[in-house]
């Protein structure tokens, strides 16, 4: 009698849509919802300066962060970006 053990794989993911979504809400939240809390607070700075240096300039920031956040979830979901755990209390506390 054989006994064969059949391995439990979870595979987590993230939505790109939603964490692109997120971002266009408010600023750097995409990256918070990836598990990237300092990356989505340096679009968030970035953002700020760039606004109030040149109004352009801030706007793109915040696009290429909505874009940013879009691209890293899917690079998390085809496995070449480690994937990072976020809760809904850690995304929350970054607003």
């Amino acid at each position: 009698m054989t006994c064969r053990i059949t391995p439990s794989v979870t595979l987590e993911s993230k939505e790109p849509g939603f964490s692109a979504l997120l971002s266009l809400v408010f600023v750097g939240l995409g990256q918070a919802y990836n598990g990237q809390f300092l990356r989505g607070v340096l679009f968030l700075v970035g953002t700020l300066i760039g606004g109030l240096s040149f109004a352009p300039a801030g706007a793109a920031v915040w696009l290429y962060g909505a874009y940013d956040a879009y691209a890293v979830a899917r690079r998390m979901n085809g496995g070449t970006v480690p994937y990072r755990e976020s809760s809904v209390a850690a995304v929350l506390l970054f607003l």
